[in-house]
Order: C-alpha cells, then structure tokens, then sequence
C-alpha cells in the first residue's frame, strides 16, 4: 500500500500521539490536566522560513516501542526524550525533506544546558534527525535548534519549550 502526500506529511505528528496516548495508570483525578499537557506536548514546535518549514517533536523514549526506537537508534528509557527535526520544502501535502545540519542545544529548570547529539535518519522517503535527551522528570526544557540548509544565507533557529513530566506506573 502506497502512502499519499497527506499521510507522509502527518506521519511524525501521528507517531508523536501513538506515543502520548500509550500512557497507563493515569490517576482520574488528574486526566484533564494531562489531556491538557499530552495536546500542547504532541504539537510541534515549527518554523517558517522561506518557503521551508522547520519542525520539531518531542516524545518519552520509554513509551515508543522497540521497534520504533530501533528504526530512530534510541535506547528507551524513563528518563530520555527523542527530539525529532525535520525540515521540509514545498506545498502542503506534497512537501519533500530538505537535507540539512542540525544543531539543537537544551537548558533544564536548574539552568544546566547539553548539547544534543543530532543525527540524520532516512525513512520512507523522508530525512529527519533526531536525538536523545537526559531528563529527570518532572521538568521543562528549553530548545534551540539551528538548521542551516544548503544555499541558505543565514542559520534559522527554532526556539520552543516542552514539559516533560515522570511516566505512569502502568
């Protein structure tokens, strides 16, 4: 079955959600408000530059599955995120991957910053990079992502902030 220009546009937004949703134990009294953080954390961050978009995602390691974080090389894990870039030329719903250097940089609450170690993953046609980042939920992180594109006079940044919270017990 062959995927049409829609599905491969909204295929990282619908992993992301597969992940969000795939959450147990959620306490009831506590739904509404992690509905609330699962909406705002599945949206991505995005850019517009020209007449290419920049767009990045974050999601728990520990809720993709093996197979998933195998085909990003991710080790799952309760106190790892994958940040995921993509860049993308064109029309919606038949935009093409726009190769590119990614650099992205985090600061935690306390102000500690690391850089991520960004690497490309080809998939499906498409290019994206993705990297893995330490956190000890619960916490919120600040993102600076640099994509210089060839051709492009200057770097573009995309600047964005994700709660992360402790996964469920379930």
């Amino acid at each position: 079955m062959t995927e049409g220009p829609a599905m491969r546009l909204l295929r990282p937004g619908l992993v992301l959600t597969l992940v969000v949703l795939s959450a147990c134990g959620i306490d009831p009294s506590s739904r509404t408000d992690l509905a609330e953080h699962a909406e705002a954390a599945r949206q991505p961050a995005e850019l517009q530059v020209g007449d290419a978009r920049i767009h990045a995602s974050l999601a728990p390691t520990a809720a993709l599955s093996p197979a998933i974080a195998s085909r990003y090389g991710v080790d799952r894990g309760r106190d790892v995120q994958l940040l995921l870039v993509g860049v993308r030329q064109g029309p919606t719903g038949d935009e093409v991957s726009v190769p590119a250097q990614v650099v992205a940089r985090v600061r935690d609450l306390r102000g500690v910053s690391q850089e991520v170690a960004m690497r490309e993953v080809r998939s499906d046609g498409f290019i994206d990079y993705v990297g893995a980042v330490r956190v000890a939920p619960p916490d919120t992180l600040a993102f600076e992502v640099t994509v210089r594109r060839e051709g492009a006079d200057a770097p573009a940044v995309l600047r964005f902030s994700r709660e992360v919270f402790a996964p469920s017990g379930g």
